[in-house]
């Protein structure tokens, strides 16, 4: 009978490819925004990864995505014990307003009223916030955010 064996070079080799088969088994998967609200009560209360656009200013807190604007949008709000790499993530976005697409991850929630005067039907909890990229600096016309949500934000013709 002949015996096999494998060479510790191989076995160096092969422990790093266990490993990330590993980790990549672990990681949620990043759903579509649009997803999330076309069937809102499969992902009502569970956790979440998405990259969507992230509308804020005086009294608003919105995801929402251009491919999917007639199912609504979400209130945005940011857990009290987010991860210091969220925060710092942020700071790249505008002081006080503007337009970013975030990749986040949260607790996604459908079936109530959420946010300024409730006027939202689902909210996203963050839990951490990367790869912050800026499609409108403040407050500009509306012609102008429109302009530059159709170039660069969630559903447009070039996303960031």
């Amino acid at each position: 009978m002949r015996r096999t064996f494998i060479r510790p070079r191989r076995i160096l080799w092969l422990a790093p490819v266990a490993l990330l088969s590993t980790l990549h088994g672990l990681a949620e998967p990043r759903i579509a925004f649009c997803d999330l609200l076309r069937d809102p009560q499969v992902f009502n209360g569970k956790e979440i990864t998405l990259r969507a656009t992230y509308k804020y200013g005086y009294e608003w807190s919105q995801l929402y995505c251009l491919d999917c604007l007639d199912k609504g949008r979400a209130w945005f709000r940011i857990a009290d014990d987010v991860d210091a790499k969220a925060i710092e993530s942020l700071k790249r976005a505008p002081k006080g307003a503007g337009t970013v697409n975030i990749t986040t991850r949260g607790i996604f929630m459908s079936g109530g009223t959420f946010g300024h005067l409730n006027g939202y039907r689902y909210e996203f909890v963050a839990e951490s916030v990367t790869d912050v990229a800026v499609v409108v600096k403040g407050m500009k016309s509306i012609e102008e955010e429109r302009e530059a949500e159709k170039k660069w934000a969630c559903g447009g013709s070039n996303p960031k």
